[in-house]
């Protein structure tokens, strides 16, 4: 007994560990109370779980208790709204976390997952909100809903408020409205016709936005934000109307740590030239950035010498 125990705990740890990778190592840790009220109903689980090992669908060896065990413990982990929109947003990525880069899980296993999210994740309202929205979600008694646009985004919004099928009315409403706003149900038909506010139509807005965030962030000297716009699909060579990347910027502002992020994991260009044909070397010699300039010196003899 002693040992099962030991085992279960090791297998909780482990699911606590992925579900922590998937959120970026946000909040993510399990409710005891949730827990033990669980445990309460656990009867209706037990006449499942005896249906399935009759049908074989268990294999041989399995332990009837100690799996539905493990399932309550999952289902009373506890997550905030930032660490369930990341651990979305994960799953939208192909299991590749866009905040950290760690590719937590295969690409056929989200696939698997957000299979079984879209035919049951919303309890008795799963076919109608498959029909009204096409994407994969999940809701918790908690009131809270996490829905998945696969390649596009991931979210979780939180409203106690529930209706009839234990779902969240605010959040399924909202969601069926953001699906229906921006156009994002699979079997939209976009037609010139239909005055409806597209995500696809901020393409050139957000990509200045995303240039200007970028210069910003180096200019601030902000690593986590800079990983987070690059990991999202940002050039880090782009550059604004004076011709001036991000690598320009920290020089200028002798932030090193971040030249030496955008040089040696971002592959800046260093020979990149502004407007008035300054490179970051120059910038960084006319801002009189001496710890600047000893490492771009330094890596652009290092890059010349191979």
């Amino acid at each position: 007994m002693k040992n099962k125990a030991i085992l279960k705990q090791t297998i909780l740890t482990q699911v606590l560990n992925i579900i922590r990778r998937l959120c970026n190592k946000e909040h993510a840790n399990l409710n005891c109370t949730s827990y033990q009220n669980l445990r309460k109903d656990i009867i209706h689980l037990h006449a499942l779980s005896f249906y399935l090992q009759e049908k074989k669908c268990f294999p041989e060896g399995v332990g009837i208790n100690s799996t539905l065990d493990l399932l309550l413990q999952c289902l009373s982990t506890e997550v905030t709204c930032e660490s369930g929109a990341a651990l979305a947003a994960t799953l939208a990525n192909g299991g590749l976390c866009p905040l950290s880069g760690d590719q937590v899980m295969s690409p056929h296993a989200v696939r698997s997952t957000l299979s079984m999210m879209q035919v049951a994740g919303m309890n008795d309202y799963s076919r109608m909100f498959h029909f009204k929205t096409s994407v994969p979600a999940k809701s918790s008694q908690s009131g809270a809903v996490l829905i998945v646009v696969p390649g596009v985004l991931g979210l979780m919004c939180w409203s106690p408020g529930l209706d009839c099928n234990g779902n969240s009315w605010r959040g399924v409403h909202f969601c069926e409205e953001l699906v229906s706003t921006f156009q994002l149900h699979s079997f939209d038909i976009r037609t010139p016709f239909r005055q409806v506010l597209c995500y696809r139509q901020w393409k050139v807005e957000s990509e200045g936005y995303q240039i200007m965030n970028v210069l910003l962030a180096a200019y601030r000297g902000d690593i986590v934000s800079l990983r987070r716009y690059l990991l999202s699909g940002a050039d880090v060579n782009a550059v604004d109307y004076d011709g001036r990347s991000a690598l320009h910027v920290a020089a200028s502002e002798g932030r090193l740590d971040v030249i030496k992020f955008l040089v040696e994991n971002a592959g800046a260009n260093c020979r990149l030239k502004d407007r008035w044909g300054n490179t970051a070397l120059q910038e960084a010699m006319r801002c009189n950035q001496d710890p600047a300039i000893q490492f771009l010196k330094k890596y652009i003899d290092y890059e010349e010498s191979l």
